[in-house]
């Protein structure tokens, strides 16, 4: 008979070194953006989306990063590699001959956990989720009922999106089920602790993915834990809702409504010209001669490009955008790097 493993001890300083940033996918409903750049290093106001992440992990007191790469995977650890890490060590685990799913990925990764438990965190969901808090109910959960994960969990999903319904048990704290794909029900939002042991069934070196393979045999055991929480978050997964984030994120700028890591990090490399218009500091030439009306957000990403005469509202541009018809005059989409997507009416 094997021993059973000891659930961790729970202290007032338990704390999570290591963590996982699930960087790999190939962001196939944000295209045509993710076939020039992977998903996770796009910009919200400048900022590659994985920096806000680990911005997060570090805070919690994060020493070891392991960051997983496919999609475009020399660019990808570049920049990921390019990012501000802090006091955190970052590890690239390489899937580039075969992208090893949402679980395989986790499985090749344990070699750099050793038997701890570790955040697993997605690199292009924007969230303010207290990690340390994650932590906490974790470690409880663990010693009182054995869990081997616990998922950040939001009791209502945006309105007009769906996600995976989380379902609850709330006495105990567990996971109960899950359900389909549905509006405004609890869901994951893409922050979680894994114990190694919630990865023992998956397989070697092979595809598998995360809820079928790792969430429905910890359920299945009445062990998968939840913390409730609330808070921002913007999952970045289309180009109308990478729009909806940066026009999101400026109105909490705008309204001083955002959190001070947050604001922090964008406002090294973004100001505030105006009412709602924000630029990247590097991008203020030409400025002066334009008519533009906010929310709207431009970064000319250091290069040559003049900025559009007539700009917003509801405007986020990189670069240029050569592939609109008249590219002095943009509102109402997103454009990067040459390529132009309008936002969809109703």
């Amino acid at each position: 008979m094997k021993p059973r493993t000891q659930p961790a001890k729970l202290t007032s300083a338990f704390t999570i070194t290591r963590a996982m940033l699930m960087a790999a996918g190939l962001g196939t409903r944000l295209r045509p953006f993710t076939d020039q750049m992977p998903k996770a290093l796009l910009p919200l106001l400048g900022v590659p989306m994985a920096q806000f992440a680990v911005d997060a992990l570090s805070a919690a007191g994060v020493k070891k990063i392991v960051a997983n790469v496919h999609h475009h995977a020399d660019r990808a650890r570049a920049g990921l590699e390019s990012l501000e890490l802090a006091a955190a060590e970052l590890v690239i685990s390489d899937e580039s001959d075969c992208l090893l799913g949402s679980a395989g990925g986790l499985k090749k990764a344990l070699v750099h956990f050793g038997d701890e438990p570790f955040f697993l965190l997605n690199a292009d969901v924007i969230f303010d989720v207290d990690l340390g808090a994650l932590a906490k109910r974790h470690a409880e959960l663990r010693s009182e009922r054995g869990v081997v994960l616990t998922l950040a969990v939001f009791m209502r999903g945006p309105a007009g999106a769906k996600y995976r319904e989380i379902h609850l048990d709330q006495k105990s704290g567990l996971i109960n089920g899950f359900g389909e794909l549905v509006a405004e029900r609890p869901y994951f939002v893409g922050a979680a602790v894994i114990e190694r042991e919630a990865l023992a069934e998956v397989p070697e070196e092979l595809t598998a993915e995360f809820v079928p393979q790792v969430l429905a045999p910890a359920i299945q055991a009445g062990k998968a834990g939840a913390f409730v929480t609330s808070g921002l978050w913007h999952d970045v997964g289309t180009p109308e809702l990478w729009l909806d984030a940066h026009l999101a994120m400026i109105e909490r700028l705008e309204s001083g409504n955002l959190m001070t890591g947050f604001r922090s990090r964008i406002e090294e490399h973004s100001q505030r010209v105006g009412p709602g218009i924000w630029i990247a500091k590097n991008s203020s030439r030409g400025i002066g001669a334009v008519r533009w009306t906010g929310p709207c957000y431009w970064d000319g990403l250091g290069a040559s490009s003049a900025p559009p005469r007539s700009f917003g509202p509801r405007a986020v541009l990189y670069g240029s955008s050569k592939a609109v018809s008249d590219p002095s005059t943009l509102s109402g989409g997103i454009g990067y790097c040459g390529l132009w997507v309008s936002q969809k009416s109703g």
